[in-house]
């Protein structure tokens, strides 16, 4: 399937090959399992956990703006500035306070389980952009 003629980024993607459908989908699995931690119950109480919660709205974000860059540039390298805008500041957050959450845990596992995918993401990403930039001039 020829990347120009899709209609959609899913399809782009899908398009691609089985290891960087591979990746997409750990990428997705990183940030969609913050749904399973979004509340917390504590001392017969329950409540909301402010960092899966980010996580979360932070993919949505990246999503919705993947696709509007998608639309107007295509599948290209800059793609990569939607992960950027929206995930750093969630990823800086989550990665200066990583202390408070045990590795014992099944939460404190799924919390540096995403920093590493997450992390590697933004470091691929930001090659891809210097890489688009370059290739402009």
């Amino acid at each position: 399937m020829d990347i120009s003629s899709s209609f959609t980024l899913a399809s782009a993607i899908m398009a691609q090959p089985l290891w960087l459908q591979a990746w997409v989908f750990l990428l997705m699995i990183a940030n969609l399992g913050a749904i399973f931690f979004i509340l917390e119950r504590k001392n017969q109480r329950t409540r909301i956990r402010p960092e899966p919660l980010a996580i979360f709205f932070s993919m949505m974000v990246a999503g919705i703006f993947m696709e509007w860059l998608y639309v107007r540039y295509g599948y290209v390298r800059l793609l990569g500035l939607a992960h950027l805008v929206a995930w750093t500041p969630v990823y800086v957050w989550i990665l200066l306070n990583r202390e408070k959450f045990k590795r014992e845990t099944l939460y404190g596992k799924y919390i540096h389980f995403y920093l590493l995918v997450a992390g590697i993401s933004l470091v691929l990403d930001s090659i891809d952009i210097f890489k688009y930039i370059i290739e402009l001039f």
